[in-house]
């Protein structure tokens, strides 16, 4: 299971990783997992001047967890029984929510 975050701030989020075991996504595609840290660890950030065009972001390796429970509640074409059947899904770093992007209306 490939769960990709741009939430950095959220205390989950290990370089682009969510590291949750159980993930809650709302009927609105929002992650209810989603909790605020505070802070963005160190490495969780590039410096854009300097990396822009020559280093990739340093993104945590691929989770090698083969089940991970994504509960959710949205009419989407990867929910069936309220559990997402997704090979991965990704979350995007909206102003105050963390939208699951991977979101795909039935």
């Amino acid at each position: 299971m490939d769960l990709k975050c741009k939430k950095l701030d959220c205390e989950h989020n290990d370089k682009y990783s969510c590291m949750k075991d159980t993930i809650q996504v709302t009927g609105s595609a929002e992650c209810d997992s989603y909790v605020k840290d505070g802070k963005v660890r160190e490495g969780q950030t590039q410096n854009a001047s300097r990396d822009m065009f020559e280093v990739a972001p340093d993104y945590h390796p691929y989770r090698h967890k083969r089940q991970v429970d994504i509960e959710c509640g949205a009419e989407c074409l990867f929910n069936i029984n309220n559990h997402c059947r997704a090979n991965g899904i990704s979350v995007c770093n909206c102003k105050d929510i963390a939208l699951c992007t991977t979101f795909i209306k039935k």
